[in-house]
């Protein structure tokens, strides 16, 4: 059933750099940003030369772990591998607050970091979880076992017509056809009835990762809807041909760890607080806060909460930079909103990294109501207040797809950047 269509993650190719600071600095986050195209040849780090997944071509985005499970706009790995090598201290503590589904994690777990991570969305904190801990191969052959026990449940069931485990919302009933509905349903009860905690930790993750794929919505970051024909009986292979994949990408990243490396440490957590992190306990920074008015990860991920049964309270009340609570703003009080939230989170960066830590941030430019966000300026106006010197900037070209706000940059271009700041 597969389309074939390649993902791409955040960082796109965008030619050349304008580069600013410290020479050095600045060509390392050049060359961070600098992705060469899919099937252009390996990259640095990232895991290179990691085989194509289940499901289709993938790219260096997708090797081993990064390609398991979707999240709109995440890092790109080679931009997350470079920036840690060239901002961290070997066998450092590197901390990204805004973890997503762990991309820059799993990089700094592969150039021998310890790798530390937060972020308000719970889902993140499960899948990021999940995605820095490869576990043993008993452990992985077990998960796949567990699998097959599940998608045999549910086929049984599928074959004797028997009816849900329990009532589905609305939003369920219009989301899914209705044989893919019951299937889907004895799939979460044969999850829910495995008894390794971690396997059924998992195994929630796997139907988390096929839930849009058999339903009718278009996309993750779409609501529209995309009629699938979905064959009885699919759903269930397609969750143990998933776990299969996830084992055996984690066993691919467990090759390519360095010798003792250990988990990361994942922490639900407000990147405006960082109360799970100690003061003056980090060596290096390196993530993307999101992009303001930009993306909705709380409608994006609705469906994957509630079929996981998370508490997404805080994450609704806190998400940063959510373009449902821009959208309400004028182009001035859009910007010093945004100003105030990137203040916090450089405040609460301040204060757990440690003297002569490096920060690195990338960060994009926006539009709000006709006006432009400049995101390295805005960095900029609220760095120094937080105790950090600016030391280098890179930025590229981006494309910008929103077409009520595209004239905004018809002059003077949108830009990603990457940024490297320094703790007083």
């Amino acid at each position: 059933m597969s389309t074939g269509r390649q993902r791409r993650s955040l960082t796109h190719v965008g030619g050349e750099a304008e580069t600013w600071g410290q020479k050095d600095v600045a060509r390392a986050l050049a060359g961070a940003l600098h992705v060469e195209p899919a099937g252009a040849g390996a990259g640095a780090g990232a895991g290179a030369g990691a085989g194509a997944g289940a499901e289709g071509v993938d790219d260096e985005g997708r090797a081993h772990v990064h390609g398991f499970h979707t999240y709109p706009a995440r890092m790109h790995p080679q931009t997350a591998a470079g920036l840690v090598r060239a901002l961290s201290p070997e066998k450092g503590t590197l901390l990204d607050p805004f973890a997503g589904s762990g991309t820059v994690l799993v990089e700094a777990m592969i150039a021998g970091r310890r790798a530390v991570g937060t972020d308000l969305n719970p889902l993140a904190v499960r899948l990021a979880t999940l995605k820095t801990n490869p576990h043993d191969s008993p452990w992985r052959d077990a998960l796949v076992t567990a699998a097959q026990v599940v998608s045999a449940g549910a086929d049984e069931r599928r074959k004797r017509r028997a009816g849900a485990t329990r009532r589905y919302p609305s939003d369920d009933v219009d989301a899914f056809d209705p044989h893919v509905l019951l299937e889907l349903d004895s799939i979460r009860a044969g999850v829910a009835a495995t008894v390794d905690p971690t396997h059924r930790a998992a195994l929630e993750l796997v139907l988390s990762a096929i839930l849009v794929k058999v339903s009718r919505r278009a996309s993750d970051t779409s609501a529209a809807s995309s009629p699938r024909r979905i064959a009885a009986g699919f759903p269930a292979r397609l969750f143990l041909r998933k776990t299969e994949e996830l084992a055996r990408r984690l066993a691919d990243l467990a090759a390519l760890l360095p010798p003792g490396a250990s988990a990361a440490t994942v922490a639900l957590d407000d990147a405006t607080r960082l109360r799970t992190v100690p003061a003056s306990t980090v060596d290096a920074v390196v993530t993307s806060p999101p992009y303001v008015a930009t993306y909705d990860y709380l409608a994006h991920h609705a469906m994957r909460l509630r079929w996981l049964g998370l508490d997404a309270h805080a994450f609704a009340a806190g998400e940063m930079g959510a373009r449902r609570r821009y959208a309400t703003l004028d182009a001035r009080d859009a910007r010093a909103a945004w100003t105030r939230e990137l203040a916090s989170v450089l405040r609460a960066l301040s204060r757990v990294v440690r003297k002569g830590g490096r920060v690195g941030l990338v960060v994009a430019d926006s539009a709000v109501h006709g006006e432009a966000l400049r995101a390295d300026a805005m960095v900029a106006s609220v760095a120094e207040d937080a105790g950090f010197d600016l030391l280098a900037r890179a930025s590229q070209r981006r494309p910008h797809f929103h077409g009520p706000t595209a004239r905004v940059f018809e002059t003077s271009p949108r830009a990603e950047h990457a940024i490297a700041l320094e703790k007083r």
